[in-house]
């Protein structure tokens, strides 16, 4: 039986992204209970070059018309994110924001975005190991996030969703960065994280076995960089962004396969990914490209790669992407960009940007029709949805 891709953010803890069938019993009285999108996080780093600090964006789709909700952590907490904020979860009732410059896990009610405590990774961790805390995921009860550090290893911690005590400290290799879990056939669950080694071109992936807390660090040789994870039972699929010559060309960044040993080229030039059911979306928008962005679609069932076009956005159209992600109970495919600075003609870093919707492939779907646009912060950096569930009656 062939896996389903995990999506980056481990939204469904081991089972498969896209939904099921709502069964053919069009004539039962019975309210049928699926799987709804209440809404989606955007996390925006600002810019720390001018003095931007850092926001969240909720785009409300509980009402009528879904509308876009600007610095909502600060309206509601009354105090700003800080610098840099780099990743959102949503776990459970819970929203987990990390804050790399603050060394902070910002923990949220997700129903209201009231804070609800804030986790210090370097009174967890100490002052040497708990510094620049990355990226998030979350499995069984517990929410891990990768660190940075201090020294030439970086580390992975497991906090509990009740006290937010520590739970576990895991070694990894040099500036881990995204981590996703995977579960093979046996059932063996393992948390792979993505060592960057700061783009120096000695990256790795470790694999952390999640029962024994053993730690097994590999090195490849096609991946040198590597950002994020997406897992298909023990298959890994890696956006590696590559590196930079001297005359600043982009060189060997893509999607990697990696299944056992082997290691092979999926999606040539790619900068950004996310997965959802056996599809990975891409983009591709290297610094200094003059053929402006592109985007592709990979089938991992069929190892299929093709081009996607985005249409219909000409009063809406993206600039400069920042960040992709793929909503599973839809299969919509949200993308944030930069806005055109008007002075200049290119992408702003200090400007609000904004995240356009286009139909995914599914059925009955136009893969890459537009379908509306939202104002986010400044430099969008990460989307996650709020799921839950929702009761209709079939007549």
């Amino acid at each position: 039986m062939k896996k389903y891709l995990l999506s980056l953010a481990v939204m469904a803890m081991g089972s498969t992204l896209l939904t099921g069938c709502l069964g053919d019993d069009s004539n039962s009285n019975t309210p049928t209970e699926i799987p709804v999108t209440k809404g989606v996080f955007i996390i925006n780093n600002g810019s720390s070059y001018q003095s931007i600090d850092g926001s969240l964006t909720y785009i409300n789709y509980a009402t009528m018309t879904p509308s876009a909700q600007q610095n909502v952590y600060q309206m509601v907490n009354g105090e700003s994110l800080g610098g840099t904020p780099n990743d959102v979860l949503v776990y459970g009732q819970k929203v987990y924001i990390v804050g790399s410059d603050e060394n902070t896990i910002f923990v949220l009610d997700a129903r209201n975005s009231k804070e609800l405590k804030k986790v210090s990774t370097t009174s967890l961790l100490g002052e040497a190991e708990g510094r620049t805390p990355r990226r998030l995921a979350a499995f069984d009860g517990k929410v891990y996030f990768t660190t940075y550090g201090d020294g030439d290893k970086g580390s992975v911690a497991a906090i509990d969703t009740t006290s937010f005590a520590l739970q576990k400290q895991y070694q990894v290799g040099s500036h881990p960065e995204g981590l996703a879990f995977g579960i093979d056939d046996t059932n063996t669950v393992t948390l792979y994280v993505a060592n960057s080694d700061w783009s120096m071109g000695n990256g790795s992936i470790s694999k952390i076995d999640i029962t024994s807390g053993s730690v097994t660090n590999s090195e490849y040789e096609k991946v040198k960089n590597p950002q994020e994870i997406a897992v298909a039972g023990d298959v890994l699929y890696v956006l590696d962004y590559g590196h930079y010559d001297s005359d600043y060309t982009q060189h060997d960044a893509g999607v990697y396969k990696i299944s056992g040993n082997s290691v092979s080229l999926v999606v040539p030039n790619a900068t950004g990914m996310a997965a959802a059911g056996f599809y990975i979306y891409t983009f591709n928008d290297p610094f200094g490209g003059s053929e402006g962005p592109s985007y592709y679609v990979y089938d991992a069932s069929s190892n299929y790669l093709a081009k996607l076009k985005l249409s219909g956005d000409s009063e809406h159209q993206i600039v400069s992407p920042a960040a992709i992600a793929v909503d599973s109970n839809t299969g919509n495919i949200f993308i944030a960009s930069r806005q055109k600075d008007p002075d200049t003609g290119y992408p702003s870093y200090a400007m609000p940007g904004f995240v356009n919707v286009y139909q995914g492939y599914g059925p009955n779907a136009n893969p890459g029709q537009f379908v509306e646009s939202f104002q986010t912060g400044v430099e969008p950096h990460k989307i996650e949805f709020v799921h839950g569930t929702a009761k209709i009656q079939f007549q």
